[in-house]
């Protein structure tokens, strides 16, 4: 299974992606290059924005608006605009790392600390944040399966990835461990139409499906970059699965693809992001 480059167009620490099914174009982010990047899935052209902060992931409203969770708070992102959107509220971290919209319609994000001091938070349709649990050292990769009422989480620091029970409405419980990490750091990930995650391990230049039912890795995609950052499916089938990287502390010349954006086919599907709708 060889990964395709999508753009050779390098980001520092490229992260986020999301697929729009609607208007064909993928959106992520470059954290330390404080960029919003949009690529055209259909002629593959790269836009980039300056953002006023670092910008950890990238969501979507219903009705098209591209929202953002960022250094000091979650945003919208129209025009020229970065529009707070969240009420006040004490985040704990550096800065919102990877975030999505859950089944519920809430946004579940978490941030990044060096010292577990960050947290886990849920922001309601009406913009107001609660957190969900503490001692978090750097949030990442999140996903759910819907029809079994579970959301995946990955705590990087802790190396683990590990399953809540999802009730809804902006509550999760139960944590338990799914699978410990041997090899590199695990960073974001998704899921596919058979409830098994895809999981990108930063340094050590794969991506990884993890069987859910037992907790083992069945396959294994090796990628000509040491830092896989997140992975999501997207194409016109949601049946391609791209692949965002980053270039953060490595030497171009010997890695010259780092940062880049790929895609491979690895035979099965995932599914369109849900959208946010924000009741102002």
């Amino acid at each position: 299974m060889k990964a395709e480059i999508i753009t050779d167009a390098l980001c520092i620490i490229g992260e986020g992606p999301v697929y729009d099914e609607i208007n064909k174009r993928l959106y992520m982010t470059d954290i330390n290059g404080k960029r919003f990047r949009t690529i055209d899935w259909k002629t593959l052209k790269v836009e980039d924005r300056v953002m006023p902060e670092q910008i950890g992931f990238i969501f979507l409203g219903t009705g098209g608006e591209i929202y953002s969770g960022a250094q000091t708070g979650i945003y919208e992102i129209t025009g020229d605009l970065f529009k707070k959107i969240n009420n006040p509220f004490t985040l704990k971290g550096l800065r919102f790392n990877d975030g999505k919209v859950g089944p519920d319609g809430c946004v579940y994000g978490g941030t990044i600390t060096r010292d577990f001091s960050g947290a886990f938070y849920c922001m309601d349709k009406k913009g107001t944040v609660t957190e969900l649990f503490d001692k978090v050292g750097n949030s990442n990769g999140l996903d759910w399966d819907e029809k079994k009422g579970i959301f995946y989480y990955t705590d990087t620091y802790k190396k683990t990835t590990d399953c809540f029970d999802f009730v809804g409405n902006g509550k999760i419980e139960n944590r338990r461990v799914l699978i410990e990490h041997t090899e590199g750091s695990p960073d974001g990930m998704t899921i596919d139409e058979n409830g098994n995650l895809w999981l990108a391990l930063w340094g050590s230049g794969k991506i990884v499906c993890i069987d859910t039912q037992s907790g083992k890795i069945i396959e294994e995609i090796t990628l000509p970059v040491s830092q896989p950052s997140c992975c999501t499916f997207g194409g016109d089938d949601f049946d391609t699965l791209i692949i965002t990287s980053a270039s953060h502390n490595l030497v171009l010349k010997d890695e010259p693809l780092a940062g880049c954006v790929l895609a491979v086919k690895p035979g099965v599907k995932g599914k369109k992001v849900n959208r946010f709708k924000f009741e102002k």
